[in-house]
């Protein structure tokens, strides 16, 4: 494994609890209450369970002379297991690695290598010959927890002999160890590893409960995948802190989800803008009828979300919508409480960060001044993990988000685009989500999205991407006129391609970058 240089930064927060303790604490306190549920197969598992599975792993890990910032890989869909995996082994104190192995399978090879793990443990329905089995250290198919003829970890952990009664085991860790390592949703190049440490990943977690009153009697919806440091962030660790029920799926499906809102009443249901516009545009006959009773609010985050859609998702289902803004090595940057939300606003600086917004030459901007977002904070991850095995630090210093926003006299803060997307038209700066936001305004138009083109005049020239609704009866002469109406001249788009959907990256996010491809090849 290569060296970590990196010294303690000494931002942890106060009232640092380990992970073994919240989860110990738990199972003590509401032994039969469920922590985990599959709405997929309503496979369900009690925290009471899980403290006696996490107990019988650390019997396992230490056995195998794993000690704090010892990597473990895990690698596999949502499950149960995956989750076990997840809680036990950060209660042990050891580094819980994960890679999206449909997403990043291209780069799996070169991710494994660089987290040099000890132990990979792995679904067995994986084809881990494509993955790299074999190379670096021990590979364990983990198998199922409730069945021992499957085999594997489970079946060995089964086997071995526990004692409920004694203390739970302390763990090896300490706040500023290695807790998870994961990787970004880049689009360009090999993902980002950004190594996480306990003290960071709790600062998330207490803000995340409190800004949005999560307490035990909480039931999480997400369904995204858990192989994304997000996930981990707004379900699976303040589940952790407050004792709540997580309740997950393999995936999203449209045709299954109000089944699942009814058989399992979520509080609280986290979703992306991709299933925002989804729900809003197969809209089923009455199927969401009392669907959402008992729902606080559902949040929607990894990228933006039109104003006009956000109204009107709330107008169709009657739930409020709560939007926030976090970033895999940042934290949860920003975020709305459900009783105070700014609609078009990611709401206020998250707990621990010190956000500023940064000019041209790095000086502090106003109220109401467009500039790059910068943050210091205890959320921010330790560092990034390179090819090369190096290390990057990033906490304890400015981190710049890369994303261009405002902060209003009232705190809110509103993102007006990446900085690297920002349009330069005559030398005026040009955040295309501001022209985003007037195209979906139009009506007929499903999404579209903005991008600067080359233009001999001007250096930029504005062109949009348009998905039209099916059988929409609008074109691109109206979608022209509506901008016309509703953005200055110099923002107008002044070219238009007609697609029938936008490019996202793995987490939902739009590809601009893929649009500016598009537009070369059609150029040429």
């Amino acid at each position: 494994m290569s060296a970590d240089p990196l010294a303690p930064t000494g931002l942890v927060p106060e009232g640092w609890r380990s992970v073994a303790d919240q989860l110990y604490a738990n199972a003590a306190a509401r032994p039969e209450s469920p922590a985990l549920v599959c709405v997929d197969d309503g496979r369900a598992l009690s925290w009471g369970a899980l403290g006696a599975c996490a107990r019988r792993l650390a019997g396992f890990l230490a056995a195998s002379g794993l000690g704090p910032n010892d990597r473990v890989v895990v690698l596999g869909d949502n499950s149960i297991e995956w989750l076990i995996l997840y809680y036990g082994i950060q209660a042990y104190g050891a580094t819980f690695c994960t890679v999206n192995v449909e997403v990043n399978a291209r780069h799996a090879r070169e991710m494994l290598a660089r987290m040099d793990p000890k132990l990979v443990l792995f679904e067995a329905s994986l084809d881990t010959e494509a993955l790299g089995y074999g190379a670096p250290g021990a590979w364990i198919a983990y198998g199922r927890h409730d069945d021992a003829a499957a085999g594997g970890l489970f079946a060995m952990l089964a086997a071995l002999p526990a004692d409920d009664s004694a203390p739970p085991p302390a763990p090896v860790n300490g706040p500023e160890d290695r807790c998870v390592i994961s990787f970004t949703s880049g689009t360009e190049s090999a993902p980002k590893g950004v190594l996480h440490d306990f003290c960071n990943y709790y600062a998330i977690a207490e803000h995340q409960r409190d800004r949005w009153s999560l307490t035990a009697e909480d039931r999480i919806l997400d369904v995204r995948s858990f192989s994304w440091a997000s996930a981990h962030m707004l379900s699976l660790n303040p589940v952790l802190l407050a004792g709540a029920t997580l309740l997950f799926a393999r995936g999203f499906s449209r045709s299954r989800f109000f089944a699942w809102l009814r058989a399992h009443r979520p509080t609280v249901v986290v979703a992306v803008p991709t299933v925002v516009n989804m729900l809003l545009e197969r809209r089923g006959e009455n199927e969401a009828a009392g669907a959402f009773a008992g729902v606080r609010f559902l949040s929607c985050s990894t990228a933006p979300l039109a104003p006009d859609r956000h109204l009107l998702f709330e107008e169709v289902y009657g739930v409020p919508l709560v939007q926030l803004y976090g970033m895999s090595e940042g934290g949860v940057v920003c975020a709305n409480r459900p009783e105070t939300r700014r609609i078009g606003s990611v709401g206020a600086p998250g707990m621990y960060q010190d956000l500023a917004i940064r000019g041209p030459d790095g000086e502090a901007l106003g109220p109401g001044e467009d500039g790059d977002i910068e943050t210091v904070s205890a959320q921010h991850a330790h560092a990034y993990l390179h090819a090369d095995g190096t290390l990057e630090p990033i906490r304890g210093r400015p981190l710049r988000t890369g994303d261009i926003g405002r902060i209003g006299e009232d705190g809110f803060v509103t993102v007006t685009g990446r900085a690297k997307d920002v349009i330069i038209r005559g030398g005026v700066n040009i955040a295309p989500l501001e022209i985003d936001n007037a195209l979906t305004a139009c009506p007929g138009v499903a999404e579209a999205a903005a991008v600067g083109i080359p233009d001999a005049v001007w250096g930029e020239e504005v062109c949009a991407f348009v998905a039209f609704k099916p059988g929409a009866a609008a074109d691109v002469e109206e979608v022209r006129a509506h901008c016309a109406a509703t953005l200055p001249p110099a923002k107008a788009p002044k070219h238009f391609v007609v697609v029938e959907a936008l490019p996202k990256n793995a987490n939902g996010k739009l590809d601009r970058n893929a649009l500016r491809v598009m537009w070369e090849a059609e150029a040429r």
